[in-house]
C-alpha cells in the first residue's frame, strides 16, 4: 500500500502550508510483510523524521519507519505515522462560491484606478508649483514699491526670497499628499494579495486573463466563456475540478 504525501496527497488529513510540496513523500506498507518505509520525493523543504537523539533528521533515500515515527514535513508540520493510516474522510461534493473573488477583484480595481487618477493631479500639482514662484513674484512687483525694503537691491532679494518659499512650501504640501497616496496603494495591493485566493484551499491566484484583459478592454466587448475551460481544469494549488466551483 502506497500513500502519498503533500497538497496533492491521499492522506488522510489536509496539508495546506506553503513550505509543504503538493506531492510530498511516499508511504509504502509491504502489506505482506508489515515493513513501512517512508521516502522525501524531492520536495523543495525536505522531509524530517525524529532521531534517537530527539532532533530532526532530513531523509535521504527511503527509511524504514514505525508508526510512531514523529515525521516533520517543510517548516514545521509534524505527524506521526499511525496518523496515515486513519481512516479517509469522505470527500464533499460541495461547489465553492468564487462570486467573492470577483467582488474582491472589483474593489481593488476601483480603487486602483481612483489612486491613479489622484496620482495624475499630484503630477499637475508638482507642474503648477513651479509656476507659483513665477506668479508670486508677478504680484510682489505689482503690489510692492520696487524700493519697499529702502533700497532696490534689498527689495529685489525679498521679492527672489518669497517666491523661493512659496515654492518650497507647496512643494512640502505635494510631498505630503504623495506619500499618503502611496501608502494608499500599498495598502490597496496588501488587501488585494490577502483576499484574493481559492475559497477551499487558500491558494493565492495570480491575476489571471480574464481580469487582466477587462482592465485594457471596454466593458461589454468582450464576454467570459466559463463553459470553454477544459474539462480536466483544476485549481492549481487544491486540484479541484472546475464543476466543484460556482461561476461568479
Amino acid at each position: 500500500m502506497d500513500i502519498l504525501i503533500g497538497k496533492f496527497g491521499n492522506q488522510a488529513f489536509k496539508l495546506t502550508e506553503p513550505s509543504i510540496s503538493r506531492e510530498h513523500a511516499l508511504f509504502h506498507l509491504d502489506e505482506a510483510t508489515g515493513k513501512m518505509t517512508l521516502r522525501d520525493n524531492n520536495s523543495t523543504n525536505g522531509t524530517w523524521i525524529m532521531s534517537a537523539s530527539g532532533s530532526f533528521k532530513r531523509l535521504t533515500g527511503e527509511v524504514p519507519v514505525s508508526l510512531n515515527t514523529l515525521v516533520r514535513l517543510g517548516a514545521r508540520h509534524t505527524f506521526r505515522i499511525k496518523e496515515l493510516m486513519a481512516q479517509q474522510p469522505p470527500k464533499t461534493d460541495d461547489a465553492v462560491d468564487i462570486s467573492e473573488l470577483r467582488n474582491i477583484y472589483e474593489t481593488y480595481n476601483r480603487n486602483k484606478m481612483s489612486l491613479e487618477a489622484k496620482t495624475s493631479n499630484i503630477m499637475m500639482m508638482r507642474m503648477a508649483s513651479l509656476s507659483l514662484g513665477s506668479i508670486f513674484a508677478i504680484l510682489l512687483t505689482m503690489l510692492l514699491p520696487k524700493d519697499f525694503a529702502g533700497d532696490t537691491t534689498a527689495s529685489a532679494a525679498i521679492k527672489v526670497a518669497g517666491s523661493i518659499i512659496a515654492i518650497g512650501f507647496s512643494w512640502i504640501i505635494v510631498d505630503v499628499k504623495n506619500r499618503s497616496l502611496i501608502q494608499r496603494k500599498d495598502q490597496n495591493e496588501r488587501f488585494f494579495r490577502k483576499k484574493y485566493c481559492c475559497p477551499k484551499c487558500g491558494y493565492h491566484f495570480p491575476i489571471g486573463a480574464y481580469y487582466r484583459l477587462s482592465t485594457i478592454l471596454d466593458p461589454g466587448s468582450f464576454r467570459e466563456l466559463f463553459e470553454k475551460l477544459p474539462e480536466d481544469w483544476v485549481c492549481p494549488e487544491c486540484a479541484e475540478g472546475k464543476h466543484q466551483f460556482i461561476r461568479a
